[in-house]
């Protein structure tokens, strides 16, 4: 039988994974016991607890001596959401290379046969890893290396490398507080993980037209060029398509193990979605336009597919939306033709910000004192996306009324104006009303 990375753990499994926690709780396994350090005449030092071994030639601190704790933790969390046997996964060694200067680990011979690099490697039961310029970031290389590991130990490999990059950004994306790891988090601000950039790389690549469709995500190969764009964007395809309610499941179906470093994975996946192509990249534009800190996929992700067929088949003029000020973008029954306008009214009060016991309220034209991309806070948007998917998803002011004029065939949706991680505080609806006032027949 096929594992999935989705799998649900069984009972004997779960079993296993509750005795090795009260190991953990009662210091069995996690790092109570100190490391044991050897020096090298080169001045690398290796320390050692249970599977974990890290060689380094950097001043040992305390975020390294939780580096083993941090991978139990991470461990644990594999074999839990991966329907991993947690007592073989406990046998499986790993050897940490944290590199200062690439020289010594070069004369020690710990290099050899391993290629350039820029960040991080993982060679079966080895990891490389510069250093990193914040100590967050350093963890999130470790658990991002870390993440193809277990993949290889566990699963044969881990996919396409879209899906195995993607994956290993999502598992490397992390909060580490209080000496408890949660990792496959969005973070919900820049301060909390220094040197991360994600989504400001996002942001720069789209503002220059460089957004790539999914299906040209699924075919990435290794090369280096363009690698961290390449990794970015793996790792939001891997955040949309893993938390779709259509496309979700059929990926789960094409990465069930085992699996290997092949176009094999990218290949079923493909076949999978053969008939709604023009649906999936839709989709995507409406993720990648409101993807920030702080989203929640299960309030912004958007699957217009089977509602937008029914209205383009409708034939109405005239639609009624209640727009949720706390959601992403919401579909209209509203379908246009190129060459129609659609006149827009918008009415409502709505709360976009309560803080320090005090609420703001902004009617659809928005809240001058504060703006985000260049439009007032909370003023009602509309946005646009065409039957032509090689088209961009186009994003115009309402507020109180507006006429928009279609380009393209396709259909109307709404939001509100706020970035993503701040609309979770809202509260209220406005109530958008539209009716297509061209001649042309419907």
């Amino acid at each position: 039988m096929k594992r999935s990375t989705g799998a649900i753990l069984t009972i004997a499994s779960f079993m296993r994974v509750l005795g090795w926690l009260l190991a953990i709780a009662f210091g069995f396994i996690a790092g109570d016991r100190l490391f044991a350090q050897s020096d090298s005449a080169l001045g690398l030092k290796r320390l050692t607890q249970d599977q974990w071994t890290i060689i380094t030639d950097m001043p040992i601190d305390r975020e390294i001596e939780s580096w083993p704790k941090v991978l139990d933790q991470a461990l644990l969390s594999w074999c839990q959401k991966w329907s991993i046997d947690p007592v073989e996964a406990r046998k499986w060694p790993l050897v940490i290379h944290w590199i200062g200067d690439r020289k010594l680990f070069e004369q020690a011979g710990l290099l050899e046969g391993v290629p350039p690099f820029e960040d991080g490697l993982q060679i079966a039961d080895k990891v490389f890893l510069r250093e990193q310029p914040s100590v967050y970031y350093r963890r999130h290389l470790l658990l991002h290396e870390a993440t193809h590991w277990v993949m290889y130990r566990a699963f044969g490999g881990g996919g396409s490398p879209w899906f195995m990059e993607g994956m290993a950004e999502i598992e490397g994306t992390h909060l580490w507080k209080d000496d408890q790891l949660t990792m496959g988090i969005i973070p919900g601000d820049a301060s909390s993980v220094p040197h991360w950039g994600r989504f400001k790389r996002l942001a720069e690549s789209t503002a220059a037209k460089r957004m790539p469709s999914i299906k040209q995500i699924l075919r990435y190969g290794n090369e280096r060029e363009n690698r961290m764009d390449r990794y970015v964007w793996s790792w939001a395809a891997c955040i949309y398509l893993r938390n779709h309610p259509v496309y979700g499941p059929l990926l789960g179906r094409a990465s069930a193990a085992p699996l290997d470093y092949s176009m094999k994975l990218s290949e079923e996946f493909e076949k999978s979605l053969s008939a709604r192509w023009d649906w999936v990249e839709r989709d995507w534009k409406l993720f990648v336009d409101d993807f920030d800190f702080g989203y929640q996929p299960e309030s912004n992700l958007v699957a217009i597919e089977d509602v937008a067929q029914g209205i383009r088949e409708s034939g109405l003029s005239e639609f009624t939306l209640d727009t949720d000020c706390a959601k992403g973008w919401q579909l209209a029954r509203c379908y246009l033709k190129a060459g129609e306008q659609v006149e827009i009214h918008a009415q409502g009060t709505y709360v976009v910000r309560s803080a320090n016991q005090e609420a703001w309220e902004s009617s659809p034209d928005g809240i001058t004192y504060e703006y985000h991309r260049r439009m007032p806070l909370g003023k009602l948007l509309g946005g646009f996306v065409s039957t032509d998917t090689s088209a961009p998803l186009e994003v115009f002011g309402v507020g109180k009324q507006a006429v928009y004029e279609a380009q393209r065939d396709g259909w109307l949706l709404f939001r509100v104006n706020e970035p993503v991680g701040q609309r979770l505080d809202n509260s209220g609806t406005l109530q958008v009303r539209g009716r297509i006032t061209s001649s042309r027949p419907r």
